[in-house]
């Protein structure tokens, strides 16, 4: 019958799940010849499809004398199988790539600590001088923030009375920079970036975000290069 190591693997390939319903079946199911030994058909893992119990029963009990319904040829049988097996590897490098965004997105950064980082540059106007409270009193300041896929967390130490404490849910960064850079970047904005920098505590009203984001270099994602 089928060796343990064949086995295992079409049982992994298949996640416990039958090719051809995709019901998880657990320790409910069976390993199927598609060419029967009868007629010649090895037991190896190109020559085996994982079925529940209902689809092996389906398979394997066609009486062509009688016949009823459509029999599961092999050439149906190994594209149901392939198939199957493509949707299980495509389901795992999900899941796999689901964790490892999750790892990146769970970030704890030190202040001042330098770090890359990638987001989308949004551009957000709020009340300026000389009263910072009004759009309708006072002047309008426009400032580029870069807002992160998955929040962040910083550490940073409390300058009144000592100590580091942890600042959790940052998502919206203020970024730190001249007025050139407004000028010769433009076409930055309302786009996705890797950013390279780093991030400061918010401490007055003058700032803005869940933290500050001192630029020290870019690179569109798009074009791939480095500014």
């Amino acid at each position: 019958m089928w060796k343990k190591s064949i086995k295992d693997k079409a049982l992994v390939s298949c996640g416990r799940k039958c090719c051809i319903c995709h019901r998880f079946c657990g320790v409910k199911m069976e390993l199927h010849h598609i060419v029967p030994e009868s007629n010649g058909g090895k037991s190896t893992f190109e020559n085996c499809i994982p079925l529940c119990f209902d689809c092996h029963a389906d398979a394997g009990h066609y009486n062509p004398k009688h016949p009823k319904g459509t029999k599961y040829s092999p050439t149906e049988l190994k594209k149901h199988r392939d198939n199957w097996y493509s949707a299980i590897r495509q389901l795992t490098a999900e899941e796999a790539l689901r964790v490892e965004q999750a790892i990146k997105a769970n970030i704890e950064v030190y202040e001042g600590q330098e770090i890359e980082l990638i987001g989308f540059v949004w551009r957000e106007a709020f009340p300026g001088p000389p009263n910072y409270e009004s759009f309708e009193t006072d002047s309008i300041e426009t400032y580029w923030m870069f807002v992160l896929p998955e929040e962040i967390a910083l550490f940073t130490s409390d300058l009144e009375y000592g100590g580091i404490f942890k600042i959790e849910g940052i998502k919206k960064l203020q970024l730190l920079v001249n007025p050139e850079f407004y000028k010769e970047n433009k076409h930055i904005v309302l786009t996705n970036i890797n950013i390279k920098g780093k991030l400061y505590c918010s401490r007055t009203g003058h700032h803005h975000g869940d933290a500050l984001f001192e630029v020290i270099s870019f690179a569109t994602e798009s074009l791939g290069g480095q500014i």
